[in-house]
This record gives structure tokens, sequence and C-alpha cells, in this order.
């Protein structure tokens, strides 16, 4: 069948939310294609390659990945063990400037 006659299929959009990791039908209307195969043609260039290959008809994309491409990644908050660690070396550096003084 050639390429022209071929049915192209509808983007998927969910109902709720988005979830974190989604195969092409779905990361195509995340992005908002409105076909699977313009986001397919769009891999490498605009958006990103899957993540995860579980074969070659089980591709997923990460929601994280694909804000990344579109500029809308949110900035990192930081883990509540890196806020501990830096309260940690705050209050021991405290501890070493009293001793010296």
């Amino acid at each position: 069948m050639p390429e022209k006659d071929r049915k192209r299929r509808a983007a998927q959009i969910p109902t709720g939310s988005w979830p974190p990791r989604m195969m092409a039908e779905m990361a195509a209307g995340y992005v908002g294609e409105k076909h699977v195969e313009d986001f397919l043609e769009r891999i490498g260039t605009i958006y990103p390659q899957p993540r995860l290959v579980e074969g070659p008809r089980r591709k997923f994309w990460y929601r994280e990945d694909l804000d990344k491409a579109m500029n809308m990644a949110l900035p990192r908050a930081p883990r509540f063990s890196e806020k501990l660690q830096a309260k940690i070396a705050e209050r021991r550096a405290a501890r070493r400037a009293r001793v010296k003084t």
C-alpha cells in the first residue's frame, strides 16, 4: 500500500491526567500533534528518542523528556535528602567557625 493511501492514526488524549510514560499515540497527543505519523517524523529533531524500547512496537516516551523538548520542564525542587545534607554541612561549618575563634 503506498504511503499516501495509508490511513493516518489520530493522536490520543486521555481523560484525567497525562501518565508519566506514554506510547507514541499518547505522546503525539501530549505534544499537540494531530497524527502519530507527524510525531514519529519529528523524532530525533524536535522530539527525543523513546527512553524505553521493549520491542519494535512497544516504545515509551517519558513526559519529563517531552517537557524538556518543548521547553516546558519545571525546575527540579531539591529533594529532602539534599536539603538535609545542606543543613548538616551548614551546621558543621558554623561549629568549625566557632571552634577557630
